[in-house]
């Protein structure tokens, strides 16, 4: 949970280092961190970086880029408001969706749904992430998944 000593405020170009560096902490891939059309949130506790956040946009929908906190800073609900933030955000810029590619957690708990990586790939098909994986045959995680923002 958030506290008088925790703060989430927008990244700037000056805080790529920290987001860059809480996401590797955190093991999550890097590649396209903080690109044109995405925007990223820095958590900082006591002025210290702790967790980090993205969207890539797209017309309507926003694909969410890498929750990540690092280690010694979890347990402590700091993800969840990272996510709850993300959430807002896409809302209050009119997304009727937000997708995620994830390896793990119970994104269910947060309104999202499993769905095939298909529809992705259609919505948002300039966003960094899944340009990316296109010109790298990968596959973007395990799974899948939305909320629906409507």
């Amino acid at each position: 949970m958030t506290d008088e000593h925790t703060k989430i405020r927008a990244a700037t170009p000056a805080d790529y280092r920290s987001v860059l560096k809480v996401m590797q902490d955190a093991g999550l891939d890097t590649d396209e961190v903080m690109v044109l059309g995405t925007t990223y949130w820095l958590m900082e506790r006591d002025g210290e970086p702790v967790g980090a956040i993205g969207l890539e946009h797209g017309e309507g929908v926003s694909l969410l880029r890498g929750a990540a906190v690092s280690p010694a800073a979890r347990g402590q609900g700091l993800g969840r408001a990272l996510v709850m933030s993300a959430v807002t955000h896409a809302q209050l810029r009119g997304d009727k969706s937000l997708y995620m590619f994830s390896t793990g957690g119970d994104w269910e708990s947060f309104g999202f749904t499993q769905i095939p990586l298909a529809i992705v790939m259609s919505d948002i098909p300039d966003a960094p992430q899944v340009t990316h994986f296109r010109s790298h045959s990968t596959h973007p995680g395990s799974s899948t998944w939305m909320r629906s923002l409507s």
